[in-house]
């Protein structure tokens, strides 16, 4: 196929596209030719005391539809002056910016006056008092190599996280360290089947995390402290992410992505009885349980969808009956 074909070939899968988002303005489903921005709102983390949940957020100005009925050609302008770590209260009120940036990745301490976050590949933790960050006593833990997914012990005297340091391949393992950065080993090391990631510290003193089986999906593990007694809890061909125990006991929220379809779904199992419990059908990215382990408040986002008023704002489910609230709103202009 000569180049002039291929353009006109292109040419003319657009304007089938365009044609057909004109017929249907309701159901355009993703568009293949442009690429969704990144949520306005993300990685909501809710306070040890129930009262607050934090996130990252990067206010919607304004959605232009450039002329087209269909939703996923248009294009998004943000308040780019407004981005950086947000508080809310969980009733949903007094929603404020308390930092000009993000924290990649952000976890609470147990008493809930430090979090952990990522930047630059590398942990740290900033004091907070409940209302306002202490920018002036942000401490360093990680020094070496590329160190991602922060998670407390259940008394606060320790940090898990996956890292490359001392990988001879470059793949990131499970290591853990004193909360002060002191005394950092790795407790989990699989080089001969793939990466071991995503650790969070149950209360009940194990570890669950998920493991790169050679070239499969990556499937949840448990394991204890110090990295033995092993146990795998899901085998499927999903890709399964973000495993998160609850405050409170054994239950561990996590999000699966179909192999068949794609799309992200939020899911529960309880360890006294596992069977996986499906939460939310699909549209979830990333997500925190609150302190009773009564409801967890989740990102409503898919990258292959566009953003609108429901979509890319965070929510609440009540994980009993199910029933959902909506937490956070976008507020732009519209121009078609």
């Amino acid at each position: 196929m000569n180049y002039k074909i291929k353009t006109l070939f292109l040419i003319s899968i657009i304007a089938l596209t365009i044609i057909s988002c004109k017929e249907d303005d309701g159901g355009c489903g993703a568009n293949p030719f442009q690429v969704t921005p990144s949520s306005p709102y993300e990685d909501p983390v809710w306070h040890p005391s129930g009262k607050i949940i934090g996130f990252n957020h990067k206010p919607i100005k304004e959605i232009n539809y450039n002329g087209y009925e269909c939703p996923t050609f248009a294009t998004y302008t943000f308040e780019n002056d407004s981005a950086g770590f947000w508080l809310i209260n969980s009733d949903g009120t007094n929603q404020r910016r308390v930092l000009p940036y993000y924290l990649q990745t952000p976890v609470w301490s147990p008493d809930g006056n430090w979090i952990a976050f990522v930047q630059g590949a590398q942990i740290f933790k900033m004091l907070f008092d409940g209302e306002k960050f202490d920018t002036t006593d942000i401490v360093q833990l990680t020094f070496e190599g590329r160190n991602f997914f922060p998670s407390w012990s259940s008394n606060g005297e320790w940090i898990t996280y996956d890292s490359d340091v001392e990988s001879e391949t470059g793949l990131k393992f499970i290591w853990k360290m004193k909360s002060d950065g002191s005394e950092g080993n790795r407790i989990a090391y699989t080089p001969t089947l793939g990466e071991t990631r995503m650790p969070f510290w149950g209360a009940n003193n194990s570890i669950v995390q998920i493991r790169y089986i050679g070239i499969g999906s990556p499937e949840i593990f448990l394991m204890d402290t110090v990295g033995n007694n092993v146990n795998r809890i899901t085998e499927n061909e999903n890709r399964e992410s973000y495993p998160k125990f609850s405050k409170t006991g054994n239950e561990i929220a996590y999000i699966s992505q179909s192999s068949v379809t794609g799309g992200l779904g939020l899911w529960m199992i309880d360890l006294n009885d596992p069977l996986n419990e499906q939460l939310i059908e699909s549209k979830v990215e990333n997500f925190s349980w609150s302190p009773d382990g009564k409801n967890i408040v989740y990102l409503n986002y898919d990258s292959f969808y566009p953003i609108d008023e429901l979509t890319g704002v965070l929510w609440i489910i009540n994980i009993e009956d199910k029933t959902k609230k909506q937490l956070t709103y976008n507020t732009f202009n519209v121009i078609k």
